[in-house]
């Protein structure tokens, strides 16, 4: 497992240098820098220390670390896509505006230059 742990350990370094960049180039907000941060610190002690996974499930009353691992990624899944459609009816909404706004500018300017 000391090889997956440094492959892991590699590639969470990785991964927040890209969140830091992302977050340098203002592509990313303080909280979802913050979220992301934590979430690849914790990752990193879990794949450290993989018994303070079932530690926190029994706090929890679940029996096994890899359980409330899993119900804890789909709750964040599910979040996630949640707020992607929320997102994406925002800007459907926006676009439908930005267009019909369009269609009547062209539909006044056409008219005026009929009349003239």
């Amino acid at each position: 497992m000391i090889i997956f742990q440094l492959l892991f350990f590699l590639f969470s370094f990785f991964a927040i240098g890209t969140v830091i960049k992302r977050r340098k180039d203002t592509l990313l907000s303080n909280n979802g820098t913050l979220f992301w941060m934590l979430f690849w610190i914790l990752a990193d002690v879990v794949v450290f220390m993989p018994n303070s996974t079932t530690v926190f499930a029994n706090a929890l009353g679940i029996g096994r670390g890899a359980d409330v691992i899993i119900y804890i990624a789909l709750a964040i899944i599910f979040f996630v896509l949640f707020r992607l459609h929320v997102k994406l009816h925002m800007i459907e909404q926006h676009i439908t505006r930005i267009v019909r706004d369009d269609a009547i500018g062209t539909m006044q300017d056409t008219e005026s230059q009929t009349k003239k």
